[in-house]
């Protein structure tokens, strides 16, 4: 018997780690009790604590450099119009401190001497997101830097300034501004080459950043004052997340194919951490899979057969799991076994990804799902997603696909979809299909395909422009159907994000026409379920709408699962617990397992 659906839900893990001043406590976020919520618990063990409670989800998070406070943010039903919310250390005395429940606060930092809060907010603009810092003595908010365009970072600095992110063109190409207390504000970072700059810490006389400053992938740099730059570390890989101590001692992590490496950096020496499992940080709405600080590193750590678990290292001395992921009685023959694969495409590239398998099953031809990630600046990687294992467990192959446009693999290969090239990518997703078949993976008539986001797009541009596959069966979770709608409905700031990605809406209108899967509807005969937040302002539910009604016009097989608790994303475990099992009974329905 397959394992139950229940305890595959019930399994939950807990992400993104940040360490008290201290060393001797530590905050994580974990939705075990239904919700994403912050919770706390000794650095050499002991009984966690959960600290939020009023709240829908918790955001981004931050303790103050006294340790003796916690800001976070959250919002409600999945809108992400996030608000700043204080606390004591101890989950005490909890407030509110913005009240524009219309805009957006993106919590950034404490300010050094722990008074105030840094944030970038669009307060005085929908389109426009500035900083601003927040008292915590009640006086009024003060606007320190206006910006007529979108960022989401601050970092404080210690004589009372800040640096600032913002974005150019794209969300990987963006500024670096220094923000002086005295308002001479000046930019960091040059004009060209255009490149991704994000800041790990603030160090004596400038900036330890990640960046891809000329290069193919992102490497860790300095940046001083007087906007010298200098690099640190150069892999041929991304390195994707990072936590410093000194602005000697840094701990990062490096992308491999999807998989991931934890490094030590110690002056001159560069480590790599052994004593982990292999795997990947877990995918999540905010970072923070790494925190360092003093000789505490602690590491959030997920695999395809696992969710979440924070290990922890004191002093160097070898990791021990600290918050151990809850497995709901889930035994290891329930869980999927993977390999990492590749297939040709169309131009005679090599397409990566991760095949999962049932454990221990017999070999030969499966139904297969192809599950497809958002973004398109994204990667699928092996983490533990409860879908995923409900797939395996009962009997489905899931092929994860990494096309072009994914990231992980370089610049170049990132950009290889960017507006009228956007169908080569669901191109690569066509050929996976063919491999599958070719290669007697999946029987040629049982290959169904799901994605969430982006990935809803690449869904329902697969069933539209690629129909002659015969693909058993669809799921769109909240996908793109309409460019033009899409641009005309999703929040005002993310448009010119967005536009240089998919295409303009003006002047590459024919583009966005010829991409759209809803211009295609005679060719869909896929069987297709989608699924939606009411409130999801990243692809408005108007793009669900408009292609259920128009295929049921048609006489289409749909179903349509609408939540109104939700935004972009199923956050709460009662939605996914009423989703997931009415997935599964479709792909069983039109696949078989």
């Amino acid at each position: 018997m397959p394992a139950s659906l229940d305890r595959i839900l019930d399994a939950r893990g807990a992400t993104r780690v940040r360490i008290a001043p201290d060393e001797s406590w530590l905050c994580y976020v974990t939705d075990i009790t239904g919700t994403p919520q912050l919770w706390r618990v000794p650095t050499n063990g002991g009984v966690p604590r959960r600290l939020t409670f009023e709240c829908d989800r918790v955001g981004a998070y931050r303790i103050s450099p006294d340790g003796k406070r916690i800001a976070y943010g959250t919002d409600s039903g999945g809108d992400e119009r996030w608000q700043l919310w204080v606390m004591d250390a101890d989950g005490a005395n909890a407030r509110r401190l913005t009240d524009r429940d219309d805009r957006i606060h993106h919590l950034g930092a404490w300010t050094a001497d722990s008074r105030s809060l840094l944030a970038m907010t669009n307060e005085r603009d929908a389109r426009y997101f500035d900083l601003w810092s927040h008292p915590l003595d009640g006086a009024a908010p003060r606007m320190l830097y206006q910006h007529d365009g979108t960022g989401a970072d601050a970092t404080a600095l210690p004589d009372g300034g800040a640096v600032v992110r913002i974005n150019r063109r794209r969300g990987d190409e963006n500024h670096l501004v220094l923000v002086s207390p005295d308002g001479g504000n000046r930019v960091l970072t040059p004009d060209q080459p255009m490149a991704l700059h994000s800041v790990v810490a603030a160090v004596p006389g400038g900036l330890i950043v990640r960046s891809d400053r000329g290069r193919e992938f992102i490497g860790l740099a300095t940046i001083a004052f007087d906007s010298a730059f200098k690099w640190l570390v150069t892999p041929e890989h991304d390195v994707e997340d990072d936590a410093d101590a000194s602005g000697r001692r840094d701990a990062y992590a490096v992308n491999v194919e999807g998989l991931t490496e934890v490094h030590l950096r110690d002056g001159d020496r560069d480590v790599t951490i052994g004593g982990l499992p292999p795997g990947t940080f877990p995918v999540d709405l905010i970072g923070d899979g790494l925190a360092l600080v003093g000789g505490t590193l602690a590491v959030t750590w997920a695999r395809y057969d696992a969710p979440a678990t924070i290990y922890v290292s004191r002093d160097g001395e070898p990791f021990r799991e600290l918050v151990p992921p809850a497995m709901a009685g889930l035994s290891a023959r329930d869980l999927p076994d993977m390999r990492l694969v590749e297939w040709p495409t169309f131009d005679g590239r090599k397409i990566p990804g991760f095949l999962l398998t049932p454990r221990g099953a017999s070999s030969g031809p499966r139904p297969t799902i192809i599950e497809v990630h958002g973004g398109p600046e994204g990667q699928a990687r092996p983490n533990w997603t409860p879908r995923t294992v409900m797939f395996v467990a009962n009997g489905f192959n899931v092929l994860q696909p990494n096309v072009r446009g994914s990231t992980g693999y370089g610049k170049t290969y990132q950009h290889l979809d960017d507006v009228a090239l956007r169908l080569d990518s669901v191109r690569d997703l066509d050929a996976a299909a063919v491999w599958l078949a070719d290669s007697a993976i999946a029987p040629r008539d049982k290959i169904g395909v799901i994605g969430q986001s982006y990935g809803g797009y690449m869904t329902l541009a697969a069933i539209a422009f690629f129909a002659e596959r015969g693909w058993a069966a669809a799921v769109d979770v909240y996908g793109i159907a309409n460019f033009l709608t899409f641009f005309e409905h999703t929040a005002e700031w993310r448009r010119p994000l967005r536009a240089v990605e998919y295409g303009d809406p003006q002047k590459d209108r024919d583009v966005l026409v010829a991409i759209s899967p809803i211009t295609r509807l005679d060719a869909i005969k896929a069987p297709l379920m989608v699924i939606h937040g009411a409130n999801d302002p990243r692809v408005p539910i108007q793009e669900t709408e408009q292609i259920v009604a128009a295929l049921r016009t048609k006489g289409r097989d749909v179903e349509y699962l609408r939540y109104e608790d939700e935004g972009h994303s199923l956050a709460k475990a009662k939605n996914r617990a009423h989703a997931y099992p009415r997935v599964l009974a479709f792909f069983q329905r039109h696949m078989g397992a």
